[in-house]
């Protein structure tokens, strides 16, 4: 090994999802490649880079780091410094704001255009690694039946999915889901914390309602839904993956909640 990627880099080489030869130094705080220009295959399905050979160096906005250089300090929100960026940068010299056009006789006011539908798309979950730990903790679960039990999660098991996970679990009527238990990452994403509260009181009307056919999609099947979500109001202009696993309360019984796993990049 002859190069070296920090622990926050935000290069490919120190990435979760990248496939290439790469070993961690004995402190868990470097990323230990042959050459700085090695090559591996990106396996993070919510990246432009997805399934492409990319360098060691490169870096995109889905990187996350693994999961020893996380427990040892690596940060996905920081950004390197270059030399560039360090020096000081002289002064602009102020500008004199143009006075908008007058508007046209009789013309009417530009309405501001809608944000693009949010939408999701199916994924082979066996071929989506961001959400493997999750999915294969559900299976061993799972065994010989048909839905695993909710009781029987063990949150140590799959400690790296927690933040980012939440237990949903129908209304009486069925229109509606409730937030029964919701991690930290995607509290920061909502601004709020959603516990006991509805996904419509959560979330604007057409992500609701996109997320509350998906939740019944895999609640009325009993089986897992693997989704690449795009224009979610939560992440604007970007996508992420979202696992979907039915839930049982008594054994041999239906699906009653779902456990809810979004891979949102950045945390």
């Amino acid at each position: 090994m002859s190069h070296a990627f920090a622990k926050d880099s935000r290069a490919c080489a120190a990435c979760v999802s990248w496939g290439g030869d790469r070993a961690l130094s004995g402190d868990n705080t470097l990323v230990l490649v042959a050459r700085h220009g090695v090559e591996g295959e990106c396996r993070t399905a919510s990246s432009q880079d997805y399934r492409k050979v990319t360098k060691g160096y490169h870096t995109c906005a889905t990187w996350a780091p693994l999961p020893m250089l996380k427990k040892h300090g690596g940060r996905i929100g920081h950004q390197p410094v270059t030399a560039a960026a360090s020096r000081p940068q002289p002064p602009l010299p102020a500008a004199t704001p143009a006075a908008p056009p007058p508007p046209a006789a009789g013309a009417a006011p530009a309405e501001a255009e809608p944000p693009p539908p949010c939408r999701a798309d199916p994924l082979d979950v066996e071929q989506t690694p961001q959400v493997r730990v999750l999915y294969t903790h559900w299976l061993r679960l799972k065994r010989r039946r048909a839905i695993p039990l909710a009781a029987e999660i063990d949150t140590a098991q799959v400690r790296e999915t927690v933040p980012r996970t939440c237990l949903m679990e129908p209304t009486a009527d069925g229109r509606d889901f409730v937030y029964k238990s919701c991690g930290r990452a995607l509290q920061r994403r909502l601004a709020m914390r959603p516990t006991t509260l509805r996904v419509t009181e959560c979330h604007p009307e057409q992500a609701a309602q996109r997320w509350l056919a998906d939740l019944r999609a895999c609640l009325d099947s009993g089986e897992p839904r693997c989704l690449m979500v795009r224009d979610d109001p939560m992440l604007p202009g970007l996508k992420f993956v979202e696992l979907l696993l039915p839930l049982a309360d008594v054994e041999g019984g239906r699906a009653t909640r779902v456990l809810a796993y979004r891979h949102v990049p950045g945390g």
